[in-house]
Parts: C-alpha cells; sequence; structure tokens
C-alpha cells in the first residue's frame, strides 16, 4: 500500500474518532441536561426535596463547551449577553484575596444566578448542578440579583429628550396615536403565602401573588417598575401608592412635556397624564369603540412585555420555596432590569407573546375623581383621532 493510501486511512480513521468523541460528548451534555429537567420538574410544585438530586462535577465547563445554539436554548441568553453580566458582575463579586473559604467565581455566580431565574430548580438542585453548598447557592443567587438591581438606573429609565421623540414616534407609527410614551399595567408573581399579613397576598383568584406594576415603551423595554405590593390590591390602588404616581403629580411638565402621557386599560381612570378606555355601559357608538379598540391594540406591548419576561425567565412563574418577600421582590426586579438588558443586546426570545394574567384576571376599580380634567385629556385624543380620519 502506498504513503498516499496510508495517509488517507490514518486521516479517515481519525475523522471517524474525532465525530465519535464529539457524538459522545453531546451525548453526556444531553444527559446532564435530562436529568436537570427531569429534577426540577418533579420539584415545581413540590415542596419536598427528599428526592435524588443530579450531581455534576463541572457544569460550568459543560455550558462552555456548548456551541450557541445550545448555549442560547438552555441559557436562554445569547453568550454575548452572559459575557457582558459576568463582566460587569466581576468589579462587583467578593474579592478572591480576601481569606476565607475561596469565593464562587463571577462567571460562575452569573450562570447560576441565570440557570435558577431561567427554570424552576430549588436550590438544593442548583448547588448540586455547581458543586456548591445549598446556602453557598442561595447567596450566590441573591448577591447577584443585588447586583443586578444596583445598575437598574443605567437600563430601566424614563424617556427624555431624544429618546422620548423617539418612541412617542414609534408609538404613533404603530396606531397613528400622536402623544404616547408608554403604556401601564400590571403582572401577578405567584408566591407561597408569606409569614406575615398572609391575608393581604390572597388575591382574587384565591392564590398568593405578589403585583409588579410596570410602564414600557414601544420596544417592550420597561421604563418604571414598582414591584412587592400585595396581590389582594387593585392595579389602581398600586399605581396610587407607587413613586410613580408621586412624581408624575408632582413633576408632571419634566416626565410628560408637550402634554405627551402613557395610556392603560379600564383599570385606571383618564387624567392629564394617563389615557384610558371609554367605560363601555353599552351605551359607546361606534367612534368610542373603535377608539377604545386602537387604544387596547397600541397598550398590549405591555402584556407582550410581560409575556417575554415570563416565557425567558419561569422562576416568575412560581417561587415554590421563598417566604422572604424581600428576597423575591429583589429577585423579579433584577429580572426586570435583564430583560431590558437583552433588549439593549439584542438578544431576543422566541415564544407566544400572550398574556399569562389570565390566571389572575383583569381588575376594574377606578377612582373617578377629577373626571372633568380627565375627559378633556381623552376628549382631545378621541377628538383628534375622528379629524385625522383615524377612527
Amino acid at each position: 500500500m502506498s504513503a498516499p493510501e496510508n495517509y488517507l486511512i490514518e486521516f479517515l480513521l481519525l475523522d471517524d474518532q474525532n465525530e465519535l468523541r464529539a457524538r459522545r460528548q453531546e451525548e453526556v451534555v444531553d444527559e446532564i441536561l435530562d436529568a436537570v429537567f427531569a429534577s426540577s420538574s418533579s420539584s415545581e410544585d413540590s415542596d419536598t426535596e427528599n428526592e435524588d438530586h443530579v450531581k455534576c462535577e463541572n457544569f460550568e465547563a459543560t455550558l462552555d463547551a456548548m456551541n450557541q445554539k445550545d448555549f442560547k436554548m438552555h441559557m436562554r441568553l445569547k453568550r454575548e449577553t452572559v459575557e457582558y453580566l459576568i463582566m460587569r458582575y466581576s468589579n462587583y463579586a467578593p474579592d478572591p484575596s480576601s481569606g476565607g473559604r475561596p469565593p464562587v467565581t463571577a462567571k460562575k455566580s452569573v450562570y447560576m444566578y441565570i440557570w435558577y431565574v431561567s427554570n424552576t430548580v430549588t436550590f438544593r438542585q442548583l448547588g448540586n448542578l455547581f458543586g456548591v453548598a445549598q446556602s453557598a447557592a442561595w447567596s450566590v443567587v441573591q448577591r447577584v440579583a443585588t447586583f443586578l438591581v444596583s445598575i437598574a438606573d443605567e437600563h430601566i429609565k424614563w424617556p427624555q429628550g431624544a429618546y422620548l421623540h423617539e418612541n412617542a414616534e414609534q408609538f404613533r407609527e404603530k396606531k397613528r396615536i400622536p402623544g404616547v410614551i408608554g403604556a401601564i399595567d400590571c403582572t401577578h408573581i405567584a408566591i407561597k403565602g408569606p409569614k406575615n399579613c398572609k391575608e393581604m397576598y390572597f388575591n382574587r383568584k384565591k392564590a398568593y401573588s405578589i403585583v409588579v406594576q410596570a410602564v414600557v415603551d414601544c420596544n417592550k423595554k420597561f421604563i418604571d417598575i414598582t414591584c412587592g405590593e400585595p396581590g389582594s390590591l387593585h392595579d389602581y390602588r398600586v399605581l396610587r401608592r407607587s413613586k410613580l404616581f408621586e412624581d408624575a403629580e408632582s413633576h408632571y411638565e419634566e416626565m410628560f412635556p408637550n402634554s405627551h402621557f402613557i395610556i392603560g386599560d379600564s383599570a385606571y381612570p383618564s387624567n392629564k397624564w394617563i389615557v384610558s378606555p371609554f367605560k363601555d355601559y353599552g351605551n359607546l357608538n361606534d367612534a368610542q369603540r373603535k377608539f377604545n379598540e386602537i387604544l387596547s391594540s397600541t397598550r398590549m406591548v405591555v402584556e407582550n412585555a410581560f409575556g417575554l419576561l415570563k416565557g425567558r425567565f419561569r422562576r416568575l412563574l412560581m417561587f415554590t420555596e421563598q417566604t422572604d418577600l424581600k428576597m423575591i421582590t429583589n429577585i423579579v426586579v433584577s429580572v426586570c432590569v435583564l430583560h431590558n438588558i437583552c433588549i439593549s443586546f439584542d438578544d431576543l426570545y422566541d415564544m407566544n407573546e400572550q398574556s399569562t394574567d389570565t390566571l389572575f384576571g383583569t381588575e376594574d376599580e377606578r377612582d373617578e375623581s377629577g373626571i372633568d380634567e380627565a375627559l378633556d385629556r381623552r376628549q382631545n385624543l378621541f377628538n383628534y383621532l375622528i379629524q385625522n380620519h383615524i377612527i
């Protein structure tokens, strides 16, 4: 047999070995992940942790070895987004030279936080997966969440200047409504009944929850967040108790220059900075019904944002372990910050953007004080849409 033929055979054998090695590596990854998800599913609706848990020697390396597609599928974030978080968190993480037990690295900490908020694993499962104690897993998640909350002002911003005008223009291009800079709504986060004031968190759908109030821009970015109010409160009561309401009333001209406004559903009354639909008691004319339809379709951007948030970060569907409301609130706000970072990095997530609030229903409690001024603001918009043949 000639030398070229020997070389060709050796090359083919080596190629086959590499292919078998790569295939085996993929099988190992799949085995680990299948076990993780099976364990997660078995404990998602249970408070017990007596079942066998997955133990992995170096799951961090398993994630590092994934290609871009698999990494995004399992972590639900692009690798570039995660690398940005690691870079930022590395300046916040404990100093490795501070003595005592070696701290968890910045990369492992960010991986652990993302895995926790993207899935429904318990802290014991998370610790076993990344090779740390359960208490360390709890501490790492809380620390990364606190870090993200600390940079919230960089990523959750009220529109001003050029951003305000660009945002309003994009809203106008969608449904031809001028002056809109945001859409407001609330969503519920299911929790275990807390130890204190338990009845306050029992909502009208007979489940325990806290409320997240959000205003979003035309690109589904959060521009204002209020989190932690009891689930029994109606949307408008949450608004009245929020800093947003205080700021809007005290600094109206600064927040809503040139009569800009936000839009909400029927849970909110119209005032000088919120426009809501006409109340339908069966007496609306065709133009008023059309107005409500356009307003509702424009406002869907906030429900879509909630759908994206809960679709990507499945932890928000239910907190099964914690009763510490401060910790839960901290994690929820941190995930809202991460949602905005993902949008900034064009890190999209494919899913059905349906609202997840059908479990909780729509609240409809409104304060009719100042209704004359409210009608003027809404009526002016209504008249504009008629005059321009939009409705």
